[in-house]
């Protein structure tokens, strides 16, 4: 994909790209996100290529039990595909947290929350948790798999009316919530971020809906231990077919300001 004809249509840019330590340079970034200030940001090096390279190692080493998808598996839960019975959701997020330790020498969640909180506007950062205090998984690890066709554009507003998501309606501003992704390993080919530039009268309703073809695009590729934080609830996105041998291998999930605007909640 020939992706400076994508990026020279552009009319405006609002993506930032940023080293992990400058990530203070936009204390209220989160929020920006949400004001359409900024489309979203690419944060470099928040994990270092050594890091994912272990992570990668171990993932291979162990007998995990993935579960299918279309666009390839995934390891830990996934609250989409849980259904209006949470409880084997709440029971693996458990688990896979307590996995998420043995996985990342440096604590998964510290690290992401240090991010997180360098742009919250002095919010509390936390992964969400249920007034019974059940605990979301702050996380899953996506194994896109080559020739399947990638991840289908969709924008994560599509999900937010589906009984599963009832509790986080109730306590978050799920409505443009944010998503976030780190790239564990990259395909040889393929495997980006496709942004769809639509205008706002262009976008409303379900994006299946939508005239996708007659739009400006940007394309975003980030490096392993990158991360991809952006405005997915709204924008209309895609992951392009991964090409190659590899597998693309990322670990994140979604943020939201909680409806008080004390604490920016995640999960996935």
């Amino acid at each position: 994909m020939n992706t400076s004809a994508i990026t020279s249509n552009l009319s405006t840019n609002k993506w930032l790209t940023l080293d992990a330590e400058s990530a203070s340079n936009y204390p209220d970034g989160i929020n920006q996100i949400y004001q359409d200030e900024i489309d979203g940001m690419m944060i470099k090096g928040v994990f270092t290529p050594a890091e994912m390279s272990e992570v990668k190692h171990k993932i291979e080493n162990n007998s995990y039990q993935l579960e299918p998808v279309k666009y390839g598996t995934t390891l830990g839960s996934i609250l989409m595909t849980a259904g209006s019975n949470l409880e084997k959701y709440f029971k693996n997020a458990a688990s896979f947290r307590a996995e998420l330790n043995k996985l990342f020498t440096t604590n998964f969640e510290a690290r992401v929350e240090a991010i997180f909180s360098m742009m919250s506007g002095g919010r509390t950062v936390e992964v969400a948790k249920e007034s019974d205090k059940r605990i979301y998984t702050p996380a899953t690890i996506r194994f896109v798999h080559p020739n399947l066709g990638g991840i289908l554009p969709h924008k994560n507003n599509d999900y937010i009316e589906e009984p599963f998501y009832s509790y986080l309606n109730q306590v978050t501003r799920l409505k443009d919530a944010l998503s976030y992704y780190i790239v564990i390993d990259k395909p040889e080919q393929g495997g980006d971020l496709l942004l769809y530039d639509l205008l706002p009268e262009q976008s409303i309703g379900l994006t299946k809906n939508l005239d996708l073809e007659n739009c400006s695009k940007r394309c975003i590729s980030p490096n392993v231990g990158d991360m991809i934080l952006f405005h997915g609830g709204k924008i209309v996105h895609k992951i392009i077919d991964v090409k190659g041998p590899k597998t693309r291998i990322t670990i994140g999930g979604f943020l939201a300001l909680s409806k008080d605007d004390r604490k920016i909640l995640y999960w996935s």
